[in-house]
Parts: structure tokens; C-alpha cells; sequence
């Protein structure tokens, strides 16, 4: 992309980062209210500790809160529009959502549903609403969760089962507090994974056709931070500093799309999460090596740079070899985090493959592929991937 191209970038979210940052939790909330609503998945983090300790602090600060503690995996518009009527008729004016992927989807749409009429269903289907929405709080358990500094949420619509995109400058939290110590508390298999998004999240930034120069310098530096440090993670799970470069390393992802665009293994990974019961962070880890095959005629040179990024010795050989190399050190990656490799390893079915390739095709992140891509290509590799 040419310098000279326009690049708008746009970030209302105060980020706040480093080990014990999470302990900030009740003086931060105080500066904007002294009574919030606090969401959470419940039981998983009441067992670790790490919910009555975002309870005590709160208390501790005197702020007062309303706690709904049963976010599951993915939950459904409906619980997302209750959750939403529940924010607005407790008139609190912030919201404070502690957990992953799906807490932090889920309390982004309900703080947007509490200051727009309907369902969120209607919004991820195309209604236009209002830019208004309660400020939130993420406090992100676990790396490679984009949407803790970004301005869209992926909703899966009960009617026909797919991951939609719902985009509206009223979706950017307010803070995001991003604490490395919280993810020690995750099983070094979880953090791995969730690691693992994070590298191929920014591949795909890097290699989009909408990467500019600020997305290409956050994104390669991701690349580094998570390429070079999820070994030391799987070796030794208590290693702090890793785990410290690896969320770096998604917040870093997250600035780079705030630009830059996810490609095809973020269609594949939502049609997959969606249609195959796959988590879309083993599906990003599953796809990213195929998908920089396809890609690798069309970006060979920022090839060379991953393949450097990730500590591939690329002396001596010529621009296509140190490309390949890039492909060969995630798969060497994979390898060595004992990542399974094939779709067919998990409940993905052969028969379902037709399907998922179609439903990927729908997303509006192919046009940012660096390669054209159809959907008998996603067919051919998610076939070649099981």
C-alpha cells in the first residue's frame, strides 16, 4: 500500500497493561462511577480466585455492582437481548466484563443493546442503530481476543447458525485492562491455543491488502512476540515474561486491525467455530499454514520477514526458499506445541466440509485475501486440512 494512501485510525479505548494491572480494577471504576454491573462466565473464575478477587476490590473501593456470573460458550442473541435489559433497568453507567472470547462478545452487544431498541439479531443482520452504548470495562483473561480493543463483536445467529460481524464505534470498551498474570491461571494447552490465534491473526494482518505501514510494524512485532515465545510457554507454564510478550503481542494484533483486515482463516475459523463445534482458536491454528501456501506467490518478500520474525536462518537462500521457510516454521511451531494438524482430529465431519467452505465465502474478509479466492478453493483446502 502506498504511503500516500489515506489511513484513518481511530482508538477511544484507554489500554492499560502489565502484571497486577487487574488489581486497578476498583480505584478505575471509581474515576467513573461508584456502581457498576459485572459480568462474568462464574464458575471458572470463581474456582481460580479470580472472581471474588474482582469482588473484593471493587468493595474495597466502594464501589457497589450487580453480577451476572453464567456467560457460556457463545450464548445466544436472546440471553445477549436479557442480559442487555438487565443493564439498562439497573441504570448503571459502566459495565465491567471479566473473561474471554465469549464474555467479551457477549457483554459488548448487551452494553450496546441497553441503549437500542430490538434484538441483537437485528443488528448483525444489518439494522442500523444508534452510535450509544454503556461503557465497558474488559478485563481479558486470555490472549488473542481481538475484540478487547476494537469496534465489532461476531454474534451467532440462532436462526440460521452462522457467526455474523456487527460493527459500530460504540462497540470500543471504554478501558481495557490487560494483566499477563491472569493467564497463568489458564491450562498451558488453553493459553497455547489462544497464543496461537494471536500469531495467525497477525500473518493475516501483514499479508492483507489492507496493511499499511502502521498495521505492517504492530503486526510483524506480534509475529515476533508470539512466534518466539509460546515454546518457552509449553515448556514451563510460569514462564511470566513469555506470557507477557504473548499478550503484548494480541494487543499488538488488535492496534494492527484497527487498519489493517483479517483474511480468509478468520472466515474459515468463524464458519468452523459456527458450523463444526471447532474452537476458533485451534481453527486458526489448523488453517493458517495452508492459507500462507495459497497466499505464498502473491507476498513472498513479507514472507521473508515472518520467516525472520519467527527465527528461521534464511541466509543464503533465495526470496522463494526464505518464504517457504515462513510456512515451514509454523508448521514446525504447530509440531513442537503438539498442536493436531488435521480437522479430521476433532469433531469436524468430511460430509459437513461443503457446508463450512460455503458459509466461509459469505464474509466480507475475502476481499482483503491477498490472493482471490473462491469457494471451490476454500473447498480444496479445507479438504486438503482434514
Amino acid at each position: 500500500m502506498p504511503i500516500s494512501s489515506s489511513i484513518e485510525y481511530f482508538l477511544p479505548t484507554r489500554i492499560i497493561f502489565g502484571n497486577d494491572v487487574s488489581n486497578r480494577i476498583g480505584e478505575t471504576s471509581v474515576e467513573y462511577t461508584n456502581r457498576v454491573f459485572l459480568i462474568t462466565s462464574g464458575e471458572y473464575t470463581r474456582k481460580i480466585g479470580l472472581l471474588p478477587k474482582i469482588e473484593t476490590l471493587l468493595e474495597k473501593s466502594g464501589v457497589d455492582y450487580i453480577m451476572y456470573d453464567d456467560i457460556t460458550r457463545d450464548p445466544s442473541p436472546a440471553i445477549i437481548d436479557e442480559i442487555g435489559d438487565l443493564i439498562a433497568q439497573s441504570k448503571v453507567k459502566l459495565v465491567v466484563a471479566l473473561g474471554g472470547r465469549s464474555v467479551i462478545n457477549a457483554v459488548k452487544a448487551a452494553c450496546y443493546m441497553a441503549r437500542n431498541d430490538g434484538s441483537i439479531t437485528d443488528y448483525i443482520n444489518g439494522k442500523i442503530g444508534k452510535d450509544e452504548s454503556v461503557p465497558c470495562i474488559i478485563i481479558p483473561t486470555i490472549p488473542g481476543v481481538n475484540q478487547v480493543i476494537s469496534d465489532d463483536i461476531f454474534i451467532k445467529d440462532s436462526n440460521d447458525n452462522i457467526k455474523k460481524v456487527f460493527k459500530n464505534k460504540a462497540l470500543f470498551p471504554l478501558i481495557t485492562l490487560v494483566d499477563p498474570k491472569l493467564s497463568m491461571t489458564l491450562p498451558v494447552n488453553y493459553t497455547v491455543g489462544s497464543g496461537f490465534a494471536v500469531l495467525s491473526n497477525a500473518i493475516e494482518s501483514y499479508i492483507s491488502s489492507a496493511a499499511n505501514p502502521i498495521s505492517d510494524a504492530l503486526a510483524l512485532k506480534a509475529i515476533d512476540f508470539s512466534g518466539k515465545n509460546l515454546r518457552n510457554i509449553f515448556m514451563n507454564r510460569e514462564d511470566l515474561q513469555a506470557r507477557s510478550r504473548i499478550m503484548m503481542a494480541s494487543i499488538l494484533v488488535a492496534l494492527s486491525l484497527l487498519t489493517s483486515k483479517p483474511g480468509t482463516c478468520e472466515a474459515i475459523s468463524l464458519s468452523l467455530s459456527a458450523q463444526g463445534g471447532l474452537y476458533q482458536n485451534i481453527s486458526h491454528a489448523i488453517m493458517i499454514p495452508h492459507l500462507m501456501e495459497f497466499n505464498l506467490t502473491t507476498a513472498p518478500n513479507k514472507y521473508v520477514q515472518i520467516a525472520r520474525a519467527l527465527g528461521e536462518d534464511i541466509s543464503n537462500v533465495t526470496v522463494v526458499e526464505a518464504a517457504i521457510r515462513a510456512i515451514e516454521g509454523v508448521r514446525k511451531l504447530l509440531f513442537d506445541l503438539k498442536v493436531p494438524q488435521k480437522l479430521s482430529e476433532y469433531n469436524v465431519k468430511k460430509e459437513d466440509i461443503p457446508h463450512i467452505s460455503g458459509i466461509s465465502r459469505r464474509y466480507n474478509f475475502l476481499n482483503y485475501a491477498p490472493t482471490p479466492i473462491s469457494k471451490e478453493d476454500i473447498l480444496n483446502i479445507l479438504l486438503t486440512a482434514f
